[in-house]
């Protein structure tokens, strides 16, 4: 199984805008949309030494570079802001667009700067940090899914990382519920109930609330969900189900597994 949520750390170069990606993804002919990776990569402080005190922005996402105008905005719209989301240290809700991200980008380090300022020793501030790596999963005529995974620390006990995956319906550029996808959701709850436990080496009689998982209410799907050639890969982020310690859960369901409890029409 395919494991979303390695974060590629590349090498932080200095920029101070973003820059259009020369990555080249597999064909897309015939489909809806075409794909291009950007790039944006910031730093500010000393990076080169590790003692020194740094902050650094590292992100690899993808927009939809040609395609029916509505759909491209409508995607483009909800990866820009997931982006500008982490810049951001409130809920985020004014411009989409890649002027906005790079100027939150450039308020994130300007940001460091002024806390950075106020210690008495500045040189022992921590380093802030937000590394996104994101890709181009599935691509139908019907479908493209857009994972992010997300890198980030501005002070506190411990960074965060987690997982974003979008599945958007190519007819309106709109993301895709379990609702769409699924015709049962209580079948496939239950069926994915069980993956959890195994995915957890947990007994299958065993139970989740006593076990320590989801915070004392019953088991719920995850928010985020993949839609692969093969299944659907489920994917839980820390504190969804667990606590930060413990991690992310991870597991697939076939669609034969899943047998009809999936709209595979939506999908292929």
């Amino acid at each position: 199984m395919r494991l979303l949520i390695v974060l590629i750390l590349l090498p932080f170069l200095y920029a101070s805008s973003c820059k259009s990606g020369k990555h080249r993804l597999e064909s897309e002919k015939g489909k809806k949309v075409r794909f291009e990776i950007k790039t944006l990569q910031k730093k500010l402080g000393d990076c080169d030494t590790p003692e020194g005190a740094c902050t650094q922005i590292d992100l690899v996402y993808p927009l939809v570079k040609d395609g029916v105008p509505m759909v491209k905005k409508a995607i483009n719209d909800t990866i820009f802001k997931v982006l500008i989301q982490n810049f951001n240290f409130e809920t985020y809700e004014g411009e989409l667009s890649q002027q906005q991200l790079e100027r939150s980008a450039d308020g994130f380090l300007l940001d460091w700067q002024a806390e950075k300022s106020l210690e008495t020793e500045p040189n022992s501030f921590p380093g802030w940090e937000v590394s996104i790596t994101g890709e181009v999963g599935l691509h139908t005529a019907k479908v493209a899914v857009i994972s992010l995974g997300t890198y980030s620390y501005a002070g506190g006990a411990h960074p965060n990382s987690y997982m974003t995956i979008y599945n958007f319906n190519l007819s309106n550029g709109q993301t895709l519920s379990w609702q769409d996808v699924v015709t049962d959701l209580d079948a496939v709850k239950e069926m994915a109930e069980a993956a959890f436990k195994s995915a957890r080496d947990l007994p299958a009689k065993a139970d989740l609330i006593e076990e320590g998982y989801f915070w004392g209410e019953s088991f719920q799907l995850p928010q985020n969900f993949e839609l692969q050639e093969e299944g659907i890969y489920f994917w839980y982020n820390p504190y969804e189900a667990a606590s930060y310690s413990q991690g992310p859960t991870d597991f697939m369901l076939t669609y034969k597994e899943l047998g009809g409890f999936v709209r595979k029409e939506v999908i292929f």
